[in-house]
């Protein structure tokens, strides 16, 4: 498959997922809230001790986690710089995210700490992927008799 077509299926992915993101935020505090508790339900099966606010919180975790990868995977197609691209694109969709959709939709509210657990959901994808890659990068080396 050619880089063009790997780059058009990350972005489309990761288009997709932002539009998934925005969708979950744009539903009133009443359909939100009955959501969560079903997930709720599920994870005290697992773990009797969980709270409603921690589905909530984990909820933003982990669709930052989601994202901070595919934006991560998007930008390795396109250059082998740095992460700051990703996780500022990640903190922008999460700024649009809370202080734009989720402020103005009914019963729910923009919050500060929440951008942050977004973005930390996003860097922490990001910071394993570095780790993944450094570790494989090394393994590479030590087949080759290199060291470093």
């Amino acid at each position: 498959m050619s880089l063009r077509w790997k780059c058009g299926i990350a972005l489309t992915v990761t288009l997709l997922w932002i539009g998934f993101i925005m969708f979950r935020s744009a539903k009133p505090a009443s359909e939100s809230n009955q959501e969560s508790l079903y997930i709720l339900e599920l994870l005290r099966r697992l773990f009797p001790g969980m709270t409603h606010h921690f589905v909530r919180k984990l909820a933003h975790f982990s669709e930052y986690f989601i994202l901070g990868g595919l934006l991560y995977a998007f930008w390795r197609l396109l250059s082998k710089g740095n992460v700051l691209l990703p996780l500022t694109l990640a903190a922008g969709v999460a700024c649009v995210d809370e202080l734009l959709i989720q402020s103005h939709t009914p019963g729910r509210s923009g919050e500060a700490g929440d951008i942050l657990l977004d973005f930390l959901g996003a860097a922490a994808e990001v910071g394993l992927f570095l780790l993944l890659r450094r570790r494989k990068e090394r393994r590479s080396r030590e087949r080759c008799g290199t060291k470093s």
